[in-house]
């Protein structure tokens, strides 16, 4: 833990591109799984306490083993995609104060098939987030999992502006034996979206990045994510939980740093998520968070 602490201490000077190849060797390191220090459920899901590993981390299946040390309620795995895909070229990533990070990975995956064979043998609670270019796209990987490795629940990653309505089909294409959650962000139809959720007895995932311009990334522009998305964030969980009612499970993603914070968003949602907090402030901060006071069982 002191190691982790002091890297956390010197990586905000390292260039983000060179932080991400080191956290990579680091991250690759098969540590033993936490034992759940306290249960927890979302929409009827079990898994080991309310924050968990925001898709986009372990987007390889490589990096479970070693967060499910620091007892994270649960790890999300993704987002995947049926066939690999490089993403966009370097840079992609840069940091913003206070505590924030712009990125355009580009939906890199080296394939659905891949990611789960690393996760055979981990027993921790996994969710799978998966996406796509197609209807089709979602389907396969969905039928994949079914047959070939059963998560605790599936993300459908609609998030990005590359959607327009498609993934809409995805439930008359395929029946889902594992719960499902939509991960919604700025570019999403909500009041369509939780309209469609509430009909097939999904759940809901909000928010990701929000898309601004930086010249900085070779694409000159990325998702904004940190403590500068909380803000919104919180005011997308708000819109979302007073149009899905309370019966519709919400998990939260976006700036979560702080106890203060966990309790804000745990009044609305079932869950949280975080992933730059990770980056800033190493793993550890699963288990700070994780064992919050106050927090309702």
């Amino acid at each position: 833990m002191a190691l982790l602490a002091s890297v956390g201490k010197y990586i905000h000077y390292i260039h983000p591109e060179i932080a991400h190849r080191l956290g990579a060797l680091l991250f690759s390191i098969p540590l033993p799984s936490c034992k759940c220090e306290r249960s927890w459920e979302i929409g009827g899901v079990k898994v080991c306490g309310p924050v968990g590993v925001a898709a986009g981390l372990d987007k390889t299946g490589l990096y479970s083993r070693f967060l499910s040390f620091f007892c994270p309620g649960f790890i999300v795995v993704g987002s995947t995609l049926p066939r690999a895909r490089r993403g966009n070229r370097p840079p992609r990533a840069a940091r913003l104060r206070p505590y924030s990070m712009v990125n355009a990975m580009g939906l890199n995956s080296p394939g659905i098939a891949k990611v789960v064979s690393r996760l055979r043998g981990l027993r921790y609670p996994l969710f799978i987030s998966i996406a796509g270019f197609s209807a089709e796209d979602f389907a396969v990987q969905l039928l994949y999992l079914q047959r070939h490795f059963k998560p605790d629940a599936v993300e459908i990653n609609i998030s990005s502006p590359t959607y327009r309505g498609f993934w809409r089909d995805v439930p008359t294409l395929v029946k889902t034996e594992f719960p499902v959650f939509v991960k919604v962000g700025p570019s999403a139809d909500i009041r369509s979206v939780v309209r469609r959720v509430r009909e097939v007895g999904w759940g809901l995932v909000v928010t990701n990045t929000l898309p601004v311009e930086d010249p900085r990334l070779s694409v000159g522009r990325g998702g904004l994510s940190g403590l500068l998305l909380y803000k919104y964030g919180f005011k997308l969980l708000e819109r979302v939980r007073r149009l899905a009612g309370k019966d519709v499970p919400i998990i939260y993603s976006g700036g979560l740093y702080t106890c203060g914070q966990l309790r804000e968003v745990l009044k609305l949602a079932d869950a949280a998520e975080v992933l730059t907090s990770i980056l800033y402030f190493t793993p550890y901060v699963l288990k700070l968070l994780n064992r919050c006071p106050d927090i309702r069982l």
